[in-house]
């Protein structure tokens, strides 16, 4: 499918490698979806985003299609981290109804459980690759949700995790359910597996 960027006359151009399911969000782009090699991508809301300065010359990416730039151009994340990391496009985030511009961030796994998390900071993008990079929530950046989530693991006994509805606190009971999942899973079959 030959697709391109929705960004103007400079926008990057790319004919689709593999086929994929999505789900749209406001009708507008690809907020979450699955290709046919197994790699997965989800966008999310991030208050923090910032996209820096685009490049005079594009090429540019509307934010709305990040995901599904993704989703049709990479089988596996290590291959889209390799791309990505080298600046095919600017991206660009709208202005949305309520006034300010698009702020989203970026996750992908594939099959062999693989993960990265994409964020524009600051006018750079950062990326978190491994397999222990497999829970995103929202706001903050996932560099301080790594450090919040750092406290809460040691926590234990009669503390208990936050329980408000706030993306940290989400992340910090996602991720402690994940690790119990995980030595459950352990203890029954004995088997090794990333504790991430």
């Amino acid at each position: 499918m030959e697709r391109d960027g929705a960004s103007g006359p400079k926008s990057i151009a790319w004919t689709s490698k593999y086929g994929s399911v999505i789900v749209a969000g406001y009708e507008a782009g690809s907020t979450d979806g699955m290709n046919e090699k197994g790699l997965v991508a989800n966008l999310l809301y991030l208050a923090e985003s910032d996209y820096g300065t685009p490049k005079a010359n594009g090429p540019f990416l509307s934010i709305s299609l990040w995901a599904q730039y993704a989703l049709d151009n990479y089988a596996t994340v290590a291959e889209a981290v390799e791309a990505l990391r080298a600046g095919p496009f600017s991206i660009l985030a709208p202005t949305l109804p309520n006034g300010s511009a698009a702020a989203l961030h970026l996750s992908i796994s594939d099959a062999s459980g693989d993960s990265a998390i994409f964020e524009y900071v600051d006018g750079k993008l950062v990326i978190h690759h491994g397999k222990q990079y497999n829970v995103m929530t929202n706001s903050p950046a996932f560099d301080q949700q790594l450090a919040l989530n750092a406290y809460w693991k040691g926590i234990g006994g009669l503390t208990f995790l936050p329980g408000t509805n706030r993306a940290a606190d989400r992340f910090a009971r996602r991720k402690a359910a994940r690790r119990k999942s995980i030595l459950c899973h352990q203890a029954s079959f004995g088997s090794v597996v990333p504790t991430g």
